[in-house]
């Protein structure tokens, strides 16, 4: 470490790192970087060492790594460091996706020079709700099935007529954080920022899809579903996804008491076995009546409904 003269203040190291001294001091208050000796005064002093910690807490930063996640890299070896950083970049490129979605639409909203007509915005409207269609079902993921490879091509269809009939598609997706309570009953899985948490290539959202992250069973509870629902006027959802009898169901008789007018797309709704899924079912049609209809012209027959 070297005597106190090779030490620098942490007004020193500040400047040295980009970083504020308030940050510093945060770091060393959650163990990511202590002070390498305080001065006779009790002033913090910082080595070579110190500083190039500092400096690569920084950059993790700017790579939008959480501190957490910063912790276990710090001393990380080269292979999990690549391999994190992979998994970054796919979140930072889900994220990019997102966001770019939303300045489609916001475009499109602004580009208008007229406000829409009062019965447009008052009509009543159909939504799909799509529910944890994520790479950790997938072969390799945390808790891959084979069983969801079954439901992706009618998916596929449901989306594409949802886009071609103006109907508002929404994916609500796992996404978790260590101590969250559903990780005490499952294996970690979607966890935030990583390839297993982001939805399935082969059904991802287009431009003017939503996104809404969940970290519990119910799809309603601590996200902004309910917002979206009520910025879009709808009135009628289609469920769709990924396990019937436990997030598809509770997600769906949540919508129940809520008020709305319920549906499941019967072959876009799967489970790890078939005896889950039709309980799931049952327990949906027999308990709440909700209507199941195949995903090729689900959405028709809804909007016939509500006409």
């Amino acid at each position: 470490m070297g005597d106190k003269g090779d030490l620098v203040t942490i007004r020193t190291a500040a400047k040295l790192t980009g970083l504020t001294q308030k940050a510093i001091r945060h770091y060393e208050s959650i163990g990511l970087c202590p002070p390498s000796a305080r001065s006779d005064s009790g002033y913090r002093l910082y080595s070579q060492e110190a500083i190039q910690r500092l400096q690569q807490i920084q950059y993790f930063r700017k790579l939008k790594f959480g501190l957490p996640e910063i912790a276990a890299l710090l001393d990380a070896p080269w292979d999990v460091l690549r391999g994190e950083m992979r998994r970054q970049r796919d979140y930072v490129e889900t994220q990019l996706h997102e966001y770019r979605q939303a300045l489609a639409v916001l475009n499109a909203a602004l580009s208008s020079e007229e406000e829409p007509p009062a019965e447009a915005v008052d009509s009543p409207q159909v939504a799909v709700v799509a529910i944890d269609l994520q790479n950790d079902i997938m072969q390799g993921g945390a808790l891959p099935c084979k069983r969801i490879l079954d439901i992706l091509p009618p998916l596929k269809t449901l989306f594409a007529e949802a886009h071609d009939l103006g109907v508002p598609v929404i994916y609500i997706c796992d996404c978790h954080r260590k101590g969250d309570p559903e990780l005490q009953l499952w294996n970690d899985h979607m966890m935030e920022g990583t390839y297993g948490a982001q939805i399935i290539s082969e059904v991802e959202p287009q431009a003017g899809d939503y996104v809404v992250r969940k970290n519990l069973f119910n799809g309603f509870v601590n996200t902004d579903l309910q917002s979206v629902l009520d910025t879009l006027n709808v009135r009628t959802l289609l469920f769709a996804g990924w396990r019937t009898e436990v997030c598809v169901a509770q997600t769906a008789i949540e919508a129940f008491y809520r008020g709305y007018h319920v549906a499941i797309a019967e072959d876009g709704t799967s489970s790890t076995t078939q005896r889950e899924h039709d309980y799931g079912m049952t327990l949906m049609q027999i308990n709440y009546g909700f209507e199941a209809y195949p995903c090729a012209g689900a959405l028709k027959t809804l909007l016939e409904q509500e006409a």
